[in-house]
């Protein structure tokens, strides 16, 4: 994963959440009820008062808590949960909303785990490296590559193709890290604003764990975020820390084909992907750059056919139809495909919809994860995107 999706601001003079949850919030919606759905169910059930609701959906979020709906025999009941302090840096809500469902399982005294309950036990495990910038390399004028080395990052492990970090950088205004490998979520809020980092996720293009380096590609966008004003600048011997790896890879096991979708953001991933998988392994990739002379360079994969398409110097973000035309005319082999990418929310929302309801592919055979979301997207969320 890569780029502003998940891009945050701590600038103290800025009021950074609206502006995050004006660009991001409808994702994190979607996210939350898609992928936390028992989660989500578990705080209906119980911080909703409704013990027999059979689904919750999550439908507005802002500093203060979450305003949604509960679904029984009787119709649809409202209601609101409000944190258990008011998140004022975006950084923060992950916390928040995860502490929703802790309060939730412990006022409800049931056993059991849910989906983000077993992510919080998962993310506590992930560690922290501090290294620094050893190499930079402009790929195009659009596109940055940065070799982070040195410091702990020898004993680095990708953990799939598409392994990606958070790149946490120094707060705005300073020039060294703010956290050590005890960096945890979980202390974010109790540090002072001034401290705390900021930054983004990305894939991980490149591992050599016989030097101990790894490449990230960083898609640059001007200052419109602090990890892209940072990469933008980025020099030899800057400090960062790398909280991470994780992963969105999981193919079925009866998979027998691949299509991988993916704007800028997203080709690092399926570059790693075609890096792991089998020379015999039936693959389709589409994938949109901003012009011809922005294409990536991808693995030579003998089981791969790649289909380019161009928004001809178009805003990234704008031609959303695009990626949606071209997964639509491909043909597909095989009888259970695996559709994973990554890119900008509406292109991946239209494409979830198209294998889904057109293609007829599972849930569990789809991952497609939106990296970003464009600033004039005011779609309202869809439950099932």
């Amino acid at each position: 994963m890569t780029d502003a999706a998940t891009e945050t601001a701590t600038d103290p003079g800025t009021d950074a959440v609206p502006a995050y949850l004006a660009t991001y919030g409808a994702d994190l919606l979607a996210r939350l009820n898609t992928d936390f759905a028992d989660s989500v169910l578990l705080v209906g059930r119980v911080l909703g008062e409704r013990p027999d609701a059979t689904s919750t959906h999550m439908v507005a979020l802002d500093g203060r808590g979450v305003d949604a709906v509960a679904v029984d025999d009787d119709g649809e009941h409202p209601f609101r949960v409000d944190f258990d302090e008011e998140v004022t840096d975006p950084l923060l809500f992950t916390s928040a909303l995860l502490g929703m469902v802790v309060r939730a399982r412990e006022i409800s005294g049931e056993e059991g785990t849910t989906t983000a309950e077993r992510e919080v036990a998962e993310m506590g495990a992930i560690r922290t490296f501090v290294t620094a910038v050893v190499a930079v390399e402009d790929v195009h004028p659009h596109l940055r590559q940065i070799t982070f080395g040195g410091g702990d990052l020898d004993t680095f492990e990708p953990n799939g193709p598409d392994a990606f970090v958070y790149v946490l950088l120094p707060p705005p205004g300073r020039t060294e890290l703010t956290v050590d490998q005890s960096f945890s979520w979980e202390a974010v809020p109790a540090m002072p604003e001034a401290e705390r980092p900021v930054g983004a996720y990305y894939t991980v293009r490149r591992w050599r764990p016989e030097t101990g380096d790894l490449d990230a590609l960083f898609v640059l966008h001007g200052d419109s975020g602090p990890a892209s004003a940072w990469a933008s600048r980025a020099q030899v011997g800057d400090p960062v820390a790398l909280w991470g790896p994780r992963t969105s890879w999981d193919p079925p096991a009866d998979t027998d084909h691949f299509v991988l979708v993916a704007d800028e953001t997203g080709l690092p991933a399926v570059a790693g992907v075609l890096d792991l998988l089998p020379p015999e392994t039936s693959i389709q990739v589409v994938a949109e750059v901003g012009t011809d002379a922005e294409r990536q360079e991808l693995p030579d994969h003998p089981g791969a056919t790649v289909t380019w398409v161009s928004r001809d110097g178009a805003e990234a973000g704008t031609a959303t139809d695009l990626l949606v035309d071209a997964v639509r005319a491909l043909e597909w082999t095989g009888a259970h495909p695996y559709v994973f990418g990554g890119g900008e929310s509406r292109s991946l929302t239209k494409i979830r919809r198209l294998v889904r309801d057109e293609r007829g592919c599972p849930r569990e055979a789809v991952s497609l994860v939106a990296y970003w979301r464009h600033s004039d997207d005011t779609a309202p969320v869809d439950p099932e995107a």
